[in-house]
């Protein structure tokens, strides 16, 4: 299988029929554009949603909180309390720990979020720092909204720019090598992009706005994922105008030098939010009043097989990605890591 989530025909066939017990208390299990699932406890609903970071080293701590706070506000509900198994590979130094949980408590902070709880080890089994995240959110009884409520006729709205997320981790990772290719402008901007990962702000903003009939996290497989999904939730289709969607410059230079599609890179930093046409404005006002840019990008269909971009060129099939760009971006960079080790090698042996 090829790196990144698995597809849905896999989900449905390998993982969605072995879920144990029913439990009337599970509003909302697992499905495909699910953020989250919510769990009712009493006159009160948990939110809770669990997501790995394993694209990224640099920022491992950081993203791992917000990840998945974003999931929970994906439901108009504010993340509250977060557990965390960070599993080190061999020969990490004690260090490590310590760097990555300065980032988990800045991120929590940020976000008035607790950390409750959760496991550290060292395993030989990996060659990277994994830390899986889990986050809790509380709301009351039907004051959330469920990916599954759009409608077609429907606005779809986007916050921000699309890959933030992908952009963020391309320009740390891969910084020595990219900076003389692409200069250090756009490295640096593009690593300054984590500073927008969070959609927690803009997702409570647009739910508080009462117009919203839906929200989707779109993670890997970037924003033609993330669209997918959503759509995949409410059964319907879409016409996505290409020619709106924002991208910043450090994200449109990375992914023309490395030749990936920016469509399909991780975009956790942005929300797709779905309303009612006629309160569209007031929906991308909410976000805007956050300080938070928000533009309408498209429309929902009643054919789930409809999925389109249109632009002035014309009207195209809104592909479904395999595999998340990031995993190519990494590869090449990784590749480039390499063959400047072997050159250097090659430099350093004595003449014969």
């Amino acid at each position: 299988m090829l790196h990144g989530k698995l597809p849905p025909d896999v989900l449905e066939r390998l993982v969605f029929n072995h879920l144990g017990k029913i439990d009337p208390d599970v509003v909302l299990g697992p499905g495909t554009g699910r953020d989250a699932a919510l769990l009712r406890v009493g006159n009160m609903v948990l939110v809770a949603s669990t997501d790995p970071i394993t694209g990224s080293i640099e920022d491992v701590g950081w993203l791992s909180v917000h990840v998945n706070a974003n999931d929970v506000a994906a439901f108009g509900v504010a993340p509250r309390w977060f557990f965390l198994s960070i599993m080190l590979p061999s020969g990490n130094k004690a260090s490590s720990i310590g760097r990555i949980m300065e980032q988990v408590d800045e991120a929590a902070k940020s976000l008035n979020v607790s950390v409750a709880g959760g496991h550290t080890e060292v395993t030989p089994s990996i060659d990277r720092p994994i830390v899986a995240g889990f986050m809790l959110g509380l709301a009351r009884q039907g004051q959330y909204v469920v990916p599954s409520g759009a409608r077609p006729g429907d606005s779809i709205v986007l916050t921000k720019t699309i890959g933030i997320e992908g952009t963020a981790i391309i320009a740390a990772e891969g910084a020595p090598m990219l900076v003389e290719r692409v200069g250090r402008k756009v490295i640096s901007e593009g690593r300054s992009l984590r500073s927008q990962i969070s959609v927690v702000r803009e997702g409570l903003a647009a739910f508080q706005s009462g117009h919203v009939t839906g929200m989707h996290d779109p993670t890997e497989g970037g924003v033609a994922g993330g669209v997918h999904e959503l759509c995949d939730s409410s059964e319907v289709g879409c016409e996505i105008d290409s020619d709106t969607l924002p991208i910043h410059p450090s994200t449109e230079a990375l992914c023309q030098e490395l030749g990936i599609n920016v469509l399909e890179l991780i975009s956790s930093g942005c929300m797709l939010i779905t309303c009612d046409p006629e309160h569209a404005n007031d929906v991308v006002s909410a976000v805007q009043s956050t300080g938070v840019a928000a533009r309408v990008i498209g429309t929902l269909v009643s054919d789930p097989a409809h999925r389109v971009l249109t632009s002035r060129k014309g009207l195209r099939r809104l592909p479904r990605p395999k595999t998340d760009a990031l995993w190519g971006a990494l590869r090449k960079i990784e590749d480039a890591r390499n063959h400047a080790r072997g050159r250097s090698r090659h430099r350093s042996r004595p003449p014969q």
